[in-house]
């Protein structure tokens, strides 16, 4: 009779414990209801690079000594919807480097990007606002041994300083 009391007795705080958490789960919201909450509040302008905070593919800015190169540098800064000259593409960075530092030497004049879209690395040159101007200067590519040069659509510098001078 002992043993049948002890387990009723177990059998009776077992019953109560499992309400307990089923209580507790009742309080929480559902997987479901939390997504929601975390969608409704996610805004990814939050995780948007600062394009002025990384130096590859910003171009080098002067240091602003007044209120005029000041203004000069917040200008330089500004993007825009522009084009870009695609001139080359591979697998391999060494091939790629190379061919910028081809194409450099060719245009001193001019801003060249090398830009990793996987699985390639991509030689592009220019920050070009109308696709006439960039279409110009895939001519003057293609005068210079650069075949397969051609306009994409990119996201330019309105006001880009001068390039750098190699020395």
């Amino acid at each position: 009779m002992r043993t049948l009391a002890a387990v009723g007795c177990a059998l009776l705080l077992a019953a109560c414990a499992g309400t307990r958490q089923s209580q507790k789960a009742k309080d929480q919201p559902s997987f479901s209801e939390q997504i929601v909450k975390y969608e409704v509040s996610f805004r990814p302008s939050d995780y948007d690079p600062d394009p002025a905070k990384h130096p590859q593919t910003t171009p080098a800015q002067p240091a602003a000594t007044d209120t005029a190169a000041a203004d000069t540098e917040s200008a330089v800064a500004e993007l825009t919807q522009g084009f870009r000259v695609q001139i080359y593409s591979s697998l391999k960075i060494d091939d790629a480097r190379a061919k910028k530092a081809e194409a450099e030497t060719a245009f001193p004049e001019e801003w060249f990007y090398l830009e990793y879209d996987p699985p390639a690395y991509k030689i592009r040159a220019g920050t070009f606002l109308t696709r006439f101007a960039a279409e110009r200067f895939v001519k003057l590519l293609l005068e210079k041994g650069f075949p397969g040069a051609w306009t994409v659509p990119a996201r330019v510098f309105r006001n880009p300083p001068e390039p750098p001078t190699s020395p």
